[in-house]
């Protein structure tokens, strides 16, 4: 575990030739000249005058430590780090090293240091951040080996180019300290573990690797043979490298994690993983049952997914053996939802890698290998266009039952950019309702601003780490609404706490009789419903040729050839949220908004499944109006032509309806007109709207989104 400095008090400087701290730097050398070495007093001078040397200084004003250093050409060298024995155990290495970082991270590549093994060091040179290297000849008598120790401050370079190489062609995967030895154990006898991920046919599409952490285990051998066997082996890996900067933050966040559950590891072991989490890496492979037993919340809170070796092979070899995905046309248009495949990450990466500039193509390639690769947690999917481009691409996460995330979420500059997104972001809450899940969150830290406008549009609420969006699948009183939340907020962590303050506002009379507020509600809440408020509820009549351009996928998906498909323009109007439905003005002042619909598509020889209600839409705005005024007002909505509404048969006074809604949902579970009949007690066809009582709607509504219903 870290040290903790016992005197906030002390101070780091840089002194020169002239300083009158020098005598007393050389005072602090002669007593330990045994384990520093021999240093002639014109060298103290030299690196003073250079100011090279690091002083710590108590609230007395003594110098009761000191870091001398030299530079040669892109590098610096720790030559002496001493404290006086009384201030030992304090932390005050960690001042003097932090310092030197700071001073030199800009103009140098990285810190270098030797230090004999038998001097016990090696636990502080790893917790300081420095990274074993390789041994060396002593000059001493005693012919001891020297390890150099090395902190990189991270400047690209040809080395640092190699594992980026690695990370843009592989699924790169970081194996834990017990998986190394078992794999160095097994260069003289077999390893289950180790045959398994050393598996020929692994070779060509996983890397396995380490961190530098590994090395700092290697330095702690005593024996010196021993230690060099190891080092060759590790070297034999990709060691994958991490921000420094990031390291020691990412460090005490995970210790603190960890502490919270229960589990204790060694600091080795922590700060490998540290280091994992701060690569561009996103697996982890490990055998230790605590780590397995907290992997879900290890991802949640650091995005590392955390995989036995058995989980690995077995999630590549079912995406090495599945056939391609049978791919879906989104909304009945000529756009294709496929899933994604291996193989496709560098065509995926010219399309989508962020324009930010801190988002690499390695980082963005290891990503999307991660999701491709863990199918027990991810679907990931791309959108593609007629000539089979990839126009958008994003991942569902599925580790927590309460919760969807969509941590990657990318659309192509594109016409249909903006609308595609919201659609994208539509189907993912109903998804997430449907599968029984009360929230969606977003967490892909490179949105560009279509997809975040479109995202703020959607009640999402912005957190730490992203969006947040309720979304229950409920109908329900107000009352048992509000309970509902008021279970999830208290049976779920703090951030949930936002579910107690709305279950507060739905137990207001006040909303139950303001329409428009329990209209707000219902969409913030969406897809839940307030069902004893006083929203109308209505079963309305449509042809099945309109409710597949409107809402109906299913039926869309019957059609020989997809819908406008030579009219860009027009392929976006199939992904509104909002659309517009004209029809005959029957009953004036019937219809009105705000409201529910539940969609009743019609007989026609030429369709299947129809002859039911199919879904559930809200109505936004009702207008009654000449055809060419409204298709006029509505025609960014609507993929009707003038011609089809001038053949609405118009009331005397040559008005028409048109009927603004969103929010459709397609229902699990088709009530047909039997059951219709049934439920309202009445012989009704439907040939018109038909206002309902709220009972009806919820029996309806439960019926298609619960209950199946036997045939």
């Amino acid at each position: 575990m870290d040290k903790k400095y016992k005197n906030n008090s002390i101070k780091i400087e840089s002194i020169n030739a002239e300083s009158s701290y020098l005598s007393d730097v050389i005072d602090l050398w002669k007593p330990h000249r045994s384990t520093l070495g021999l240093f002639p007093k014109d060298a103290f001078i030299e690196r003073a005058a250079k100011r090279q040397i690091l002083i710590a200084i108590d609230s007395e004003s003594e110098c009761i430590g000191y870091l001398l250093y030299r530079n040669s050409y892109d590098r610096i060298t720790i030559v002496h780090l001493c404290i006086s024995p009384s201030y030992r155990k304090q932390g005050i290495p960690d001042l003097l090293v932090n310092e030197l970082k700071k001073v030199t991270v800009e103009k140098y590549r990285g810190i270098g240091l030797s230090c004999r093994h038998d001097y016990g060091l090696q636990s502080m040179w790893s917790r300081l951040g420095f990274v074993y290297k390789y041994d060396k000849p002593g000059k001493n008598k005693a012919g001891k080996l020297l390890g150099f120790w090395w902190l990189d401050h991270g400047h690209n370079n040809l080395l640092s180019s190699l594992p980026i190489q690695k990370l843009e062609s592989k699924l790169c995967v970081i194996i834990d300290r017990s998986i190394y030895l078992n794999l160095y154990k097994d260069e003289y006898q077999e390893n289950d573990h180790a045959k398994l991920l050393l598996s020929d046919w692994l070779e060509p599409e996983l890397e396995l690797c380490i961190t530098d952490e590994i090395f700092n285990y290697i330095s702690l051998i005593s024996d010196d043979q021993e230690r060099k066997l190891q080092t060759e082996l590790a070297q034999r890996f990709t060691s994958l490298p991490c921000l420094n900067q990031n390291l020691e933050t990412v460090k005490e966040n995970l210790q603190k994690f960890l502490l919270s559950k229960g589990v204790f590891i060694e600091d080795i072991d922590l700060r490998h993983l540290a280091r994992a989490i701060a690569s561009d890496s996103h697996v982890f492979i490990s055998k230790e049952d605590n780590l397995l037993g907290i992997a879900d919340e290890v991802y949640e809170n650091f995005k590392l997914s955390i995989l036995t070796p058995h989980e690995l092979i077995n999630q590549l070899d079912e995406l090495r053996n599945k056939p391609d995905y049978q791919p879906v046309r989104l909304a009945g248009s000529s756009l294709k939802k496929v899933r994604v495949q291996r193989g496709q990450e560098k065509l995926l990466t010219q399309y989508f890698v962020s324009d930010s500039r801190t988002e690499t193509t390695s980082a963005f390639r290891q990503y999307l290998r991660r999701f491709i690769s863990d199918t027990d947690k991810f679907e990931s999917y791309v959108v593609l266009n007629k000539e089979q481009l990839p126009i958008a691409l994003f991942v569902y996460g599925k580790t927590k039952n309460n919760e969807l995330e969509i941590p990657l979420l990318r659309v192509s500059k594109n016409p249909l950019a903006a609308t595609l997104a919201r659609h994208i972001i539509f189907k993912s809450i109903l998804l997430s309702a449907n599968e029984g899940r009360q929230f969606t969150r977003i967490t892909d830290p490179y949105l560009e601003e279509t997809v975040i406008n479109a995202i703020q549009d959607d009640n999402f609420i912005r957190v730490n780490n992203g969006w947040f969006k309720i979304n229950l699948a409920v109908a329900e009183t107000a009352s048992d609404l509000s309970k509902h939340l008021n279970n999830l907020g208290y049976s779920l962590t703090q951030e949930y706490d936002f579910c107690l303050k709305i279950a507060e506002s739905l137990n207001s009379e006040l909303l139950l009789n303001d329409v428009k507020a329990s209209a707000d509600f219902e969409k913030f809440l969406f897809p839940a419903k307030i069902i004893d408020s006083q929203i109308n509820n209505f079963i309305i009549p449509i042809q099945p040729r309109w409710a597949q351009d409107l809402f109906d996928e299913d039926l869309a998906q019957q059609t020989l050839l997809p819908l406008l498909e030579l009219e860009p323009k027009k392929i976006g109007l199939s992904f509104n949220r909002e659309a517009v439905y004209y029809k005959t003005v029957t009953h004036r002042k019937l219809l009105n908004s705000p409201g529910r619909i539940l969609w009743y598509v019609s007989q026609d020889k030429s369709y299947c499944g129809v002859s039911s209600i199919k879904a559930c839409s809200f109505i936004d705005e009702v207008l009654i109006g000449k055809p060419k005024e409204l298709y006029q007002r509505f025609q960014r909505l609507g993929v009707y032509k003038l011609d089809d509404i001038i053949n609405i048969s118009p009331d005397k006074n040559g008005d028409i309806m048109a009927i603004r809604f969103s929010n459709t949902e397609l229902l699990k579970y088709p009530i047909p007109l039997q059951k219709v009949q049934e439920v309202l007690d009445n012989k009704t066809t439907l040939p018109s709207p038909f206002k309902i009582q709220n009972s009806h709607f919820l029996k309806f509504y439960n019926l298609g989104c619960i209950k199946k219903l036997k045939n």
